[in-house]
């Protein structure tokens, strides 16, 4: 059976624009109460095409306002991947003295040429509408290919603005008083990093631990060893010129285990790092079942350090759903769900599998045992609109657990987009999955107590 025209597919909480195409999250920002949500958008296929800012607003992080364009493409090319800040203190001039301007950077992109270079736009209406500075573009191609995703923070060392931004195999930094004038600081890369691929949508945030401020690089990495698309981390510290790895590894340290998690940039001027990546994976993401658009967001996640037998790593939390969890309430192995949008909390002793099933016979499985949790979307709905999306190497994923004894597991599943947080989020897994029917089933083995919340 084919679910292609048959099925509606969009998750209910999970971000998914109106129509059309949407790839990486850019320019997110909050600001007094408001998450500005702008992303890489194609307005007319769902298919990737010259890119465009889309840009949408919410106050709950799970339901959202569409808003006008962003930005459009101009005579210096598509505008690719970036971000904005919150420019309180009107340090770039752009503001006026009733309003400080949001200021958004991105990569202007020639697609003839391919040369890509950075540039500024400024909002003085609170993000309703953007102009683009005269002085495009900022910061100009030193002559590589493969030179964007700017993520522009603050910079508490040298008290001015700081910028880290993708060039081929590593980083390079950058500093302003202004947010209009750059100048390069530092690198880094690619000693350290254990994974191929070029770089891509850096970002540099703090985390504080035990009374001491961690330094979290974050790089997504094209098509990797492994053949697929992830976003890895490194853990240090920032001398105000460049990131430093202090806590070295032996191998890549991966952000989700997943295969639909990309391009993950954290919100300017909140008060934790708040994450969210694209759901969605370039080996099949523009023949995917859903009609109408096509891309989704992954879920909002706080991010924190924990100390593991491995090093520190970073865990991550869902956030938004704390009213639905406090309506959390037990259920049996064999119970009857009553929506396609809801969370799971696990506790497990022992190995445990968890199953969704429906009336079609499709499953979605999730297995934990001693020091491995695994993931299989193999016979979980529809997956003939793609060969490799078929095959058993995109169907089971691993995650090496980072705990011993007994475990926990928070599962969000929306409509066709898996969220598995195991450990308190140390191990994270995203997955997308069309069911031809939705899953009316929940059964497990092992010795386990599972609730469920539902969310609207």
């Amino acid at each position: 059976m084919s679910s292609k025209g048959i099925r509606d597919f969009r998750p209910r909480i999970h971000f998914t624009p109106q129509d059309h195409w949407m790839n990486d999250p850019n320019g997110m920002v909050y600001i007094n109460g408001t998450y500005h949500f702008c992303y890489q958008k194609y307005p007319y296929d769902t298919v990737w095409g010259p890119m465009h800012w889309g840009h949408a607003v919410t106050k709950d992080l799970l339901h959202w306002e569409h808003l006008p364009m962003a930005l459009y493409p101009d005579e210096l090319g598509y505008i690719f991947s970036g971000s904005s800040v919150y420019d309180k203190y009107n340090t770039s001039g752009y503001g006026t003295k009733e309003n400080s301007p949001i200021i958004s950077v991105f990569t202007s992109h020639n697609n003839e040429t391919g040369l890509e270079q950075q540039s500024i736009a400024y909002s003085v209406d609170g993000g309703r509408h953007f102009e683009k500075s005269y002085l495009n573009p900022v910061i100009e191609n030193p002559g590589i290919p493969d030179f964007r995703d700017p993520k522009v923070f603050w910079n508490p060392v040298h008290r001015c603005w700081g910028l880290v931004l993708a060039a081929q195999d590593r980083v390079y930094f950058y500093g302003s008083r202004d947010l209009k004038r750059w100048e390069k600081t530092g690198e880094f890369g690619p000693e350290g990093n254990h994974a191929n691929g070029v770089w891509e949508c850096p970002d540099l945030l703090q985390i504080k631990y035990e009374d001491k401020v961690f330094w979290i690089l974050v790089v997504s990495m094209t098509k990797t060893d492994e053949g697929r698309w992830r976003t890895q981390y490194f853990i240090g510290d920032f001398d105000g010129d460049k990131f430093i790895c202090t806590y070295p590894s032996d191998e890549a340290i991966w952000l989700d285990d997943g295969f639909d998690n990309y391009a993950g940039v954290t919100f300017q001027n909140y008060d934790v790092p708040l994450l969210m990546g694209w759901a969605m994976n370039w080996a099949y993401a523009s023949k995917v079942p859903t009609n109408e658009y096509c891309g989704q967001a992954t879920l909002a996640r706080s991010l924190s350090i924990c100390n593991t037998k491995a090093g520190y790593r970073i865990a991550g939390h869902a956030e938004g759903l704390d009213k639905f969890r406090h309506m959390a309430y037990p259920v049996s192995s064999g119970a009857h769900l009553m929506t396609e949008t809801f969370g799971l909390r696990i506790k497990g002793e022992g190995n445990g599998k968890i199953r969704l099933s429906n009336s079609d016979g499709q499953r979605l499985e999730i297995e934990v045992a001693e020091d491995i949790i695994t993931v299989n979307r193999a016979i979980a709905g529809y997956r003939e609109f793609d060969e490799q999306f078929m095959t058993p190497e995109c169907s089971i994923v691993s995650s090496k657990r980072l705990k011993e004894g007994n475990w926990d597991l928070e599962v969000i599943f929306d409509v066709s987009v898996l969220e598995v947080f195991a450990d308190g989020g140390l191990n994270m897994v995203t997955m997308v999955v069309f069911p031809d029917t939705p899953y009316d089933t929940i059964r497990w083995k092992g010795k386990l107590e599972v609730s469920l919340f539902e969310i609207s």
